[in-house]
């Protein structure tokens, strides 16, 4: 399936959950952005799919507010994307307690999407990099097998950086979860 396909299918199917204005395909990070990524000197990213609310000023403590609601209110659909992506296949061994642990402190939106269907290992690393910065909780959707097995190799070496003390943070808060089972997984009603 094609890439653009597949993110209008996976938008209908978040909407009904979702306020509409929430779920944005091609979420550009600067655009509306009232502090420092409004700044022609950064690189702002585009994300896949942003799901709301969104930090793009400097009212942290009310975002954050807003991020703890949302958790609050999508805790079982969290726990069922943590449990069809590679965390709840038992690849790194965390629970979903020590998933929610890991989350974005500092997010841009609640949940960044990145849908892949190239096999290029440098995309790769930035859609993963991307999902995880943007995003309370990231998840990247690899379309096919062989992407699948190529974000989990990945995300692994990222996870080993972590552990020789080569890389701060692991990206943790991104979940790996295949295309298919993402669409399979949920009825219309997320």
């Amino acid at each position: 399936m094609k890439t653009d396909k597949f993110t209008k299918k996976l938008i209908g199917k978040f909407k009904p959950s979702f306020s509409p204005e929430l779920v944005i395909p091609e979420w550009n990070v600067s655009k509306n952005s009232q502090d420092d990524f409004n700044n022609d000197e950064y690189y702002a990213p585009r994300v896949d799919i942003a799901i709301g609310p969104f930090n793009i000023n400097r009212e942290l403590e009310q975002n954050n507010l807003a991020f703890d609601t949302s958790m609050t209110t999508y805790n079982a659909l969290i726990k069922k994307l943590y449990d069809i992506s590679h965390l709840g296949e038992n690849l790194e061994y965390i629970s979903f307690n020590d998933f929610l642990r890991t989350l974005n402190h500092n997010p841009r939106c609640f949940i960044a999407i990145e849908i892949e269907n190239t096999r290029d290992a440098k995309r790769s690393l930035g859609d993963i990099v991307n999902a995880s910065v943007m995003g309370k909780i990231g998840i990247v959707i690899p379309i096919g097998e062989d992407k699948y097995r190529l974000f989990i190799k990945i995300k692994k070496y990222f996870h080993y950086l972590q552990q020789v003390g080569k890389l701060e943070g692991s990206f943790r808060n991104v979940l790996i979860i295949e295309g298919h089972k993402l669409i399979n997984a949920f009825s219309d009603d997320i």
